[in-house]
């Protein structure tokens, strides 16, 4: 396993934009260190997150809430989704509103998927891997799904 998260000096930090620290995650171990910052899965260029600075990524950052169910027999967790990808290489971190309210939803299964996938420079690609699992997995959240995508760290 291994692919590249680009680090903030922030968390919980909406308005930042740079992402100076590339992560290089090959284990649990790194991976929670990187989760721990507010995040990104792609390079931009000057370290600024957004569509049009994209330079390229190697893994690909899905959120489930569980918002499309408030029945918990319909919520899914990290191992449900594993086995909706058989073979796929996939790293879960449960996400900050993980068991807690959130909007006008009760506390639930919150979690992040982050895929391993072939490194891309195209911007344009990559949102449509990202819009073609949504489309074939709806419990992906459909409002994630650009190429500047920022994720916010979590302690745990």
């Amino acid at each position: 396993m291994q692919m590249t998260i680009y680090d903030a000096v922030t968390v919980g930090s909406r308005s930042n934009c740079v992402y100076p620290n590339p992560v290089t995650v090959t284990d649990a171990d790194t991976m929670r260190q990187a989760a721990a910052f507010d995040h990104v899965c792609a390079a931009y260029k000057q370290n600024y997150r957004s569509v049009d600075n994209f330079l390229k990524a190697d893994c690909l950052p899905m959120d489930c809430d569980n918002d499309h169910s408030d029945d918990p027999d319909d919520w899914l967790t990290p191992f449900d989704v594993a086995m909706d990808f058989p073979g796929v290489g996939m790293v879960f971190v449960y996400s900050r509103s993980h068991m807690k309210p959130k909007g006008k939803r009760g506390p639930r299964p919150r979690f992040h998927v982050y895929f391993i996938c072939t490194e891309t420079t195209n911007s344009a690609i990559y949102s449509s891997w990202k819009d073609r699992l949504i489309a074939d997995y709806p419990y992906f959240d459909d409002g994630a799904k650009d190429s500047a995508r920022f994720l916010f760290g979590v302690k745990d």
